[in-house]
């Protein structure tokens, strides 16, 4: 079934459902990333820096050359530029929700 023929309705499930497996696997993702900053001593600041901000630019990286070498430098370079606003989003959420800490001064700690 080829995405293209899809019907509003089903792309919008389909994406409600990838959004899910999306949320699931990302805090599994926080809870193993705590795991090994904890097992490796390497800190949570450089696990959460090195390990999950490759981990979770991976995909965009891999959409970002995909497009490159298809020819479409627009939807390359736009991917990227979007990945930045979406990171810079959620930390601002993350400075907004958690009042009480200091965000920078936490993770430098």
């Amino acid at each position: 079934m080829s995405p293209a023929a899809w019907s509003l309705e089903t792309a919008i499930i389909i994406f409600g459902l990838a959004g899910v497996v999306i949320f699931i696997a990302g805090t599994r993702l926080v809870y193993l990333t705590d795991t090994l900053a904890d097992r490796t001593r390497l800190g949570e600041a450089f696990m959460g820096g090195v390990f999950l901000g490759a981990t979770t630019s991976l995909s965009g990286s891999v959409t970002s050359i995909t497009a490159a070498l298809d020819g479409r430098a627009e939807l390359a370079i736009s991917n990227g530029l979007g990945g930045i606003a979406a990171q810079t989003m959620f930390l601002a959420l993350a400075d907004m929700v958690h009042r009480k800490v200091n965000l920078e001064h936490a993770a430098a700690s």
